[in-house]
């Protein structure tokens, strides 16, 4: 609905702004060679132009180039999404950065934030002439983040759980001291239960949630979240939840966007598109993407 409504904004969870990556992604690959060609062309330029302005460069040759591009190509495929739409708000679980990225690189410039009901909501957000894909912005004025990394063991140097105090952090939790004692501290600091880093530039990224991290067999630690984000940017892959506590391996349950299956097997030729088939199909090839501990994918 998107091309009817035509919005110049769009607040939304980042599950929309993967079916936007998805859509667009699949017809730039059903164009012919030719204009598949021209059209990574303008995005790569595009994302050339993003970077000089963050550095304050001139745009030169790739300034001049994108306003050709613009009207050749990237209008095009805007237009999909009304041809106005000029921001995406972006909250609600972390933005993958290849989907940030990709939007942004359209010329809809990505803002993303974070917070939580007992934050007032937000604590953090990108925000013109401070934003950085990937991440989920600086602090607020007069509200203060910080990092513990004494919570959880076995994390990369930086990371460990998110804390945020300021005026915005609620009194407590209704008629429940001992559940507001397990989240403030005397000064009223709360501890969100999620994991992150700060950059040297006072960003925040955020990796996962505290009680989502589990130990392998090999007593390597898993934040399972940045790993389901990297295949849920399969097409086929509609919902993914990774574990293996105490296991030697990663396992993966998954939740095919059979819709897509559909479309594909019709593709492909095959005469049987009934799901439980597809569904087989795209397992022997998702199981060639194996998650492995410390975070990576192996394909």
């Amino acid at each position: 609905n998107l091309a009817e409504v035509r919005p110049t904004l769009l607040f939304s969870v980042p599950r929309i702004w993967n079916r936007v990556y998805d859509s667009l992604n699949k017809k730039i690959a059903k164009e012919s060679p030719l204009k598949r060609k021209l059209m990574l062309a303008a995005i790569a330029n595009s994302a050339e132009v993003q970077k000089r302005q963050r550095a304050g460069q001139s745009l030169g040759w790739a300034g001049f180039m994108n306003g050709i591009y613009d009207k050749l190509v990237l209008s095009k495929i805007k237009a999909l999404l009304g041809g106005r739409l000029k921001f995406a708000f972006s909250g609600g679980a972390a933005l993958s950065k290849e989907v940030g990225t990709f939007i942004d690189n359209l010329g809809i410039v990505v803002y993303e934030g974070y917070g939580l009901t007992e934050t007032s909501p937000i604590a953090t957000a990108n925000r013109p002439g401070a934003q950085k894909i990937g991440s989920v912005g600086q602090p607020l004025p007069f509200i203060t983040v910080t990092i513990d990394t004494s919570v959880v063991e076995g994390l990369e140097p930086g990371v460990g759980e998110v804390c945020v105090s300021g005026p915005n952090i609620m009194q407590g939790y209704h008629n429940l001291p001992d559940k507001t004692a397990e989240v403030l501290d005397e000064k009223r600091t709360f501890r969100t239960g999620d994991l992150g880093r700060i950059d040297e530039d006072g960003y925040l990224f955020l990796t996962g949630r505290v009680k989502e991290q589990y130990k392998l067999e090999n007593g390597k630690y898993v934040a399972p979240a940045p790993l389901e984000e990297k295949l849920k940017l399969s097409p086929f892959v509609n919902q993914i939840m990774i574990h293996g506590q105490n296991l030697p391996f990663n396992t993966a349950v998954l939740v095919p966007d059979f819709e897509q299956g559909k479309e594909w097997a019709e593709e492909q030729g095959l005469s049987d598109t009934s799901p439980s088939a597809r569904c087989i199909d795209r397992m022997i090839c998702l199981a060639k993407v194996r998650p492995v501990g410390g975070g990576e994918i192996e394909t």
